[in-house]
């Protein structure tokens, strides 16, 4: 029994496993059709409302970069409808699903072996939202490459978020388990436990957000490259941007 509860334990805090990674991928599965991005952005290369950057053949690639980054974490739109890379309706629909598909990612039904309670799946929505929010970074400049693709600069600073929040839910989770061991507490049902452990998590994370911290500045890239035509950012570069956002090789330490 007792190995079957640690093994829960362990299953809860993949969990943070699983909230730190994949963020942007699903981004980019969800994105709009890229024949619509690249209609809207490339349709009208002399239209003044897309400006040329300098060094740039004819479109703003680290503004259009910065577009889609700005609705990923921030669900802000400006950009992304100066751009005319879509309306702010479809730029919020495409960062909802980002949400969605990161609860869905989650498997909250899969950790209790029941539907997920609603307030507690939309705790961990709140939490989400405002841990993307919280990202730092800015589009610095974009250069033209010798092979054709194009290389913009990224400013970021790192979140340091998931190593405190490994350090406080560890801490959390073994206090729980003591009590339900020592009969502090009534011992809870397989359903009730990891329903607990579940609202630990989100509840660590909560405060984490309200104390987090920032690495010092550092520069990045990412490369926008062509496909039948068009240019759109190179997916292993926005992979790696995510761990370079998030301290999310934290996780590994535990």
């Amino acid at each position: 029994m007792k190995n079957n509860i640690l093994k829960q334990c362990v299953a809860a805090i993949l969990a943070v496993c699983v909230l730190s990674t994949g963020i942007t991928v699903s981004a980019a599965q969800s994105a709009p059709n890229p024949d619509s991005i690249a209609q809207s952005l490339y349709g009208d290369v002399n239209d003044p409302a897309v400006p040329t950057p300098p060094g740039a053949a004819s479109v703003p690639y680290d503004q259009y970069l910065g577009a889609l980054l700005d609705v990923f974490y921030r669900n802000d739109s400006r950009a992304f409808v100066a751009l005319g890379l879509g309306t702010a309706e479809e730029a919020a629909l495409l960062y909802n699903s980002v949400l969605d598909s990161e609860l869905i990612s989650l498997e909250l039904d899969n950790f209790i072996g029941m539907e997920c309670p609603e307030a507690l799946e939309n705790d961990f929505r709140t939490a989400m939202m405002q841990m993307l929010g919280g990202a730092r970074y800015a589009v610095a400049g974009c250069e033209l490459q010798a092979d054709g693709t194009y290389q913009v600069t990224i400013v970021y600073e790192q979140m340091i978020i998931f190593e405190p929040l490994m350090n406080l839910y560890i801490v959390i989770v073994t206090d729980m388990a003591t009590k339900w061991f020592d009969g502090s507490v009534p011992f809870p049902s397989d359903e009730e436990m990891m329903i607990q452990l579940l609202a630990a998590l989100c509840s660590s994370l909560n405060v984490c957000l309200q104390n987090v911290t920032y690495a010092p500045p550092a520069l990045t890239t990412v490369s926008i490259e062509p496909v039948d035509g068009a240019y759109y950012p190179n997916l292993d570069d926005i992979s790696r941007l995510q761990a370079l956002l998030f301290d999310t090789d934290a996780v590994m330490d535990f």
